[in-house]
Formats: structure tokens, C-alpha cells, sequence
């Protein structure tokens, strides 16, 4: 459910209702170990720059996931070994429920840091801004970092809105592009005209879809590997990582890189938990994600390099980027896209498309 974009959440109230009862028992407690579950979830607020700390770091992908490995060797192990082992980083990877659940988290201060996606975070709490992860409007990392300044990080624009419900907006890195799977060569909007294509029911993903010319199917995800082979749809798209991972290779002949939307995740923060760190521990924090999103990106993008060539020896024809006319697929969206930039979204898609 999207959230009311100027008032608190519920959670965020009786967040801070519970902090100030925490911080009420505290002072009445005197001095008390760290280890009490019931206070602070049992973590130092670490105003000092010599107390122990740990962090509690959420993501909703499994340990063996790329992101999940390169989050480790470039942000935790780094962090860990800049503070000299003070800081200690608890993660949680893949164990604490789906999306819905890890925002809860983050938003009730369970959870320290999370990473997640624009699409996640628009879901939730700021419809307006789904097109940060929509189709055929971002075009690369640069692009899209050009449109985090502009448009997602400032307090004006999504950080605002995310501030509001006890959540900062951090650093992007790279999680994969979407591809497009058949069973015949997809290179331009002509491809695809009439065919049966499942997507997330996501109501910008399928205007976009629909209006470049496909037929737009609903159907569950756990359900997509016999859709497709029984022939209720035709088509699907995804990462290359998913194409892989559920097997679409027995059912369908092609995968064709039309890198429509560009998978991005952020580092996301609790605000209670940002205020509570001293300013040396808080810069610690930030400036080693802001130094690890660039090195998790190239490592998740040789990752998908390698995965591609895993695909052609499964037997997959892949029809690679050079080979498809992205910006045919633009213009046949437009119309979609644009009526979206004009009811939905919080931007213009020519301002948006002006800054790749």
C-alpha cells in the first residue's frame, strides 16, 4: 500500500513513543549493559567513538546471491576493519521475510541498514516516484545517478517523503538489467506485437508494455516456468539471473538484452539509528557505502557478464544489447510514458530522458 506522502506513518508514531519510553526506563535504570533486548533492541546508540557497535544490516536476498557477497567484501568486512573492529555488522540476509517485512524493520528500527530497490520504496510510500524503476525511462548507472541527485535524493524530492516515515535515502549500486525471454528473436517493437507477455502486476509496467504492442498477461511468478510452457503466455522478462535460477531455459529459445529497466538497490538507513552515532561513526558509515556502491556494481556486473555465457551453453540464443533497438522500444512506449509523467509521476520523462 502506498503511504500518505506528508503524514507519519502509524509506525513511525509509536516508534517514537516507544523510544521515548525506552529512553524514560534508561534514565531510571542508571547504567545498564548492552545486552538488554528491551532496550534499543540491545544496540550502543555509539555517541562515542569508542563504544562497541553493532549493526543490525538487512537485505531480502539469500547469502549466496552476488549482491549479498559483494555487500560483504565491499562494505562490511571494509567497515569493520576501518573502525579497528569496534563496529560489528549483524546480517540478515534473506531471513527476515519478504520486502514488506524488511521495510517494516528498517521503518520500526529492528533493522539498521537494508538494501532495497526505488520500485519497493515507491510501492510504499511514494507512488510518484515508480518511475525511477519503470521501463525504458533509465538508461544507465549514470543516468540513473543523474536522476538520484536530482530527483530521489534531495529532501524535496523521494529522501523527503522517506524522512517523514523514520527512513534516509543512501547510495545506489548496480543489481542486474531486465531482459526480455521468447521463443523467437526480439529486437525491436515489432517483435513483440501481440504476443502473450507476463509481467508483475505492476500498473506502470504493463501501460508501458501494453502500449509498445504486447498483450499483457497476469500471472504469478510461481507459476511463470509452466505458463510458459503450456502456452498460456508466449514471453516474460527479467534478469538473466532469474532466466537462469527458475530454469526458462528449458521453455523458452531466446533471451534478448533490451535493458529496459535498470535494477538498481539503495543503501537505506534508519533515521533513529543515523541520529543516535556520533558524527566520526555516522561518516564511517556513509562514506564506506558511498566507496562500496561503484566496487559492488562492477562485481555484479562481471557476475551478469558471466551469466549470460552460462545461458548460451544451457543453449540459449541471446540476442545481445547492440542488437536491439532500445530507442525504437522508447518511442513506441511514449505515449504510455508520457500520459504516466502527466497523472502519475512526480517528473516530466523528457527531464528525466534529458539528464542520460
Amino acid at each position: 500500500m502506498v503511504r500518505d506522502q506528508t503524514a507519519q506513518s502509524r509506525r513511525s508514531l509509536l516508534k517514537k513513543s516507544g523510544a521515548a519510553l525506552s529512553i524514560g526506563m534508561a534514565g531510571l535504570a542508571g547504567c545498564t549493559g548492552n545486552n538488554d533486548s528491551n532496550n534499543n533492541n540491545g544496540k550502543s546508540n555509539a555517541k562515542s567513538d569508542g563504544e562497541k557497535l553493532t549493526i543490525t544490516f538487512a537485505t531480502t536476498q539469500p547469502p549466496e546471491n552476488v549482491s549479498v557477497k559483494a555487500a560483504k567484501k565491499h562494505f562490511i568486512k571494509p567497515l569493520e576493519k576501518k573502525s579497528d573492529g569496534r563496529i560489528s555488522v549483524d546480517l540478515k540476509a534473506g531471513s527476515l521475510g519478504g520486502t514488506e517485512d524488511n521495510l517494516d524493520a528498517l521503518e520500526s528500527g529492528t533493522v539498521d541498514i537494508l538494501h532495497e530497490s526505488p520500485t519497493a520504496l515507491a510501492q510504499r510510500w511514494a507512488s510518484k516516484y515508480s518511475f525511477a524503476g519503470d521501463p525504458f525511462v533509465i538508461k544507465d548507472m549514470d543516468h540513473y545517478q543523474a536522476v538520484t541527485d536530482k530527483y530521489l535524493k534531495p529532501d524535496d524530492g523521494l529522501n523527503g517523503i522517506l524522512k517523514k516515515n523514520g527512513v534516509q535515502l543512501g547510495d545506489a549500486f548496480y543489481v542486474g538489467n531486465r531482459g526480455f525471454t521468447s521463443n523467437s528473436t526480439v529486437k525491436t517493437p515489432k517483435d513483440v506485437q501481440g504476443m502473450k507477455l507476463r509481467l508483475p502486476q505492476y500498473d506502470t509496467w504493463t501501460k508501458v508494455w501494453g502500449e509498445i504492442g504486447a498483450d499483457v498477461t497476469p500471472v504469478a511468478y510461481d507459476e511463470l516456468y509452466s505458463a510458459l510452457q503450456t502456452g498460456v503466455v508466449d514471453a516474460s522478462e527479467g534478469p538473466i539471473s532469474q532466466f537462469l535460477s527458475v530454469s526458462l531455459y528449458e521453455v523458452q529459445s531466446h533471451f534478448s538484452v533490451t535493458n529496459h529497466l535498470l535494477g538498481t538497490k539503495h543503501f537505506l538507513y534508519n533515521q533513529e539509528f543515523m541520529k543516535g552515532l556520533s558524527d566520526d561513526n555516522r561518516d564511517l558509515v556513509t562514506s564506506t557505502a558511498s566507496d562500496a556502491v561503484e566496487k559492488m556494481t562492477d562485481q555484479i556486473k562481471s557476475n551478469e557478464s558471466s551469466l549470460y555465457e552460462e545461458a548460451k551453453q544451457k543453449g540459449t540464443t541471446v540476442v545481445p544489447a547492440d542488437k536491439v533497438d532500445r530507442e525504437a522500444f522508447v518511442n513506441a512506449g511514449m505515449p504510455a510514458l508520457k500520459q504516466l509523467s502527466k497523472n502519475k509521476w512526480a517528473v516530466n520523462i523528457n527531464d528525466v530522458l534529458n539528464l542520460a
